[in-house]
Order: C-alpha cells, then sequence, then structure tokens
C-alpha cells in the first residue's frame, strides 16, 4: 500500500512551541527537553485515507497530530474494521503498548482527513528519556491517562444506551460529525451504520 510522505523541516518555530506549550499542560517541560524534542521530532504531512501504520507490524513512531483527524482500528477474524479510537488535533496517537515493547501492533491507523504531525523514531524515544528531564515523566502520564480513557469508554459500552453514547459523543466533540464518515463514529460507539443513522433521524424530528 502506497503513499506519499511529505518530509519538512520545522522552520515555523510557532508549530514548535504550540507543541511544547501543550505538553506543558500536561507535564512542566524542562528547556533540555525543548531542545531534544526540536532535535528529534520531524514534521510530516499525510494525504487523506493514508494507511500509516499497519496491524501486525511493529510499529515504529510516536505521533502527535498538529492538524487533521486519525482513526486506530483493527481488522477482525471476519475482516470487519473495528474503530477504537478517533483522534483530532492536538493530541499523540500510536499503538502505544505494541511502540513501547517493539512488538506487532494491535491495531492500524488511518488518517481520515489530510494530516499534519510530529512524529519521533522508537530508537530516539530512548535517547530523549535518558538524556531529558521531563519528557519521561510526561510519558508516564500520557500512558495513565490513556488506560483512565479506555477504562471510562469500557464504562460507557457497558451502561450507556447507544443512543447516551451518542449523545454523549455530539457535546463532547461535535466536530466528529463534519470530519469523519458516519461508519467510523458508528463503529467508535458499538453500533451498526444503519442504527447510528436511525438515532441521528429521530432525534432531529
Amino acid at each position: 500500500f502506497f503513499f506519499f510522505l511529505y518530509y519538512l523541516k520545522i522552520k515555523d518555530e510557532n508549530i514548535f512551541n504550540f507543541f511544547c506549550d501543550r505538553l506543558s499542560e500536561v507535564y512542566p517541560m524542562h528547556d533540555i527537553d525543548r531542545e531534544l524534542c526540536y532535535q528529534y521530532f520531524k514534521y510530516f504531512e499525510l494525504p487523506k485515507n493514508t494507511l500509516y501504520e499497519k496491524q501486525g507490524e511493529i510499529p515504529q513512531y510516536q505521533n502527535y497530530i498538529l492538524s487533521g483527524f486519525m482513526r486506530k482500528f483493527y481488522t477482525d477474524t471476519d475482516g470487519n474494521e473495528i474503530t477504537v479510537e478517533i483522534n483530532s488535533e492536538p493530541r499523540f496517537i500510536a499503538s502505544y503498548m505494541s511502540l513501547m515493547e517493539r512488538k506487532p501492533a494491535t491495531e492500524s491507523l488511518q488518517t481520515i482527513t489530510d494530516c499534519k504531525i510530529l512524529r519521533i523514531k522508537r530508537d530516539d524515544m530512548d535517547i530523549v528519556f535518558e538524556k531529558g528531564v521531563s519528557v519521561k515523566q510526561y510519558t508516564i502520564q500520557l500512558f495513565q491517562n490513556i488506560i483512565e480513557e479506555k477504562n471510562k469508554k469500557a464504562v460507557e459500552l457497558a451502561t450507556l444506551t447507544a443512543e447516551e453514547r451518542y449523545l454523549k459523543l455530539l457535546k463532547e466533540t461535535p466536530q466528529l460529525l463534519q470530519n469523519v464518515p458516519i461508519q467510523y463514529i458508528a463503529s467508535l460507539l458499538g453500533m451498526k451504520p444503519e442504527s447510528l443513522s436511525r438515532i441521528r433521524k429521530r432525534l432531529n424530528k
């Protein structure tokens, strides 16, 4: 599966400063960490519908979405694509456990829209962790947040009705409805596209 991948040097310091400022909101960022991130994170542009990482392959990068929408999904034994995350800027996205343990990914990553990202190689992450002051602590906090989000989603799937899950998504991330195909949203909410269409039609009466 071929795609075009555009690499550009980070000439606009505003992009880099935006990235570091957002990280600092989660965990205070030391000057040396800013320097290391500037050295090892690279800027890329990805066209829409790019299959960026594949299930079953060892992921090579930690990715940060600057703009656009990406999804994480897996293909089940019947060949169905199950969307487990839809992420938009500004946010990290990766098959985290597979990335850190250098094991084949259990999910694929795909762009939904044109995306601009920063990414760092897995090997370079070790260098940043070793030389930096706060990036490793940030990553630990990031993993904790991811675990909490997964637990929260599992509870919602078990306790909320399909309509309640849709209304919650509509309230918290309304931008998804303008940018993401309905089949991906339905899969994320644990329902069929036709079921979501009926819910939307009923609510719009």
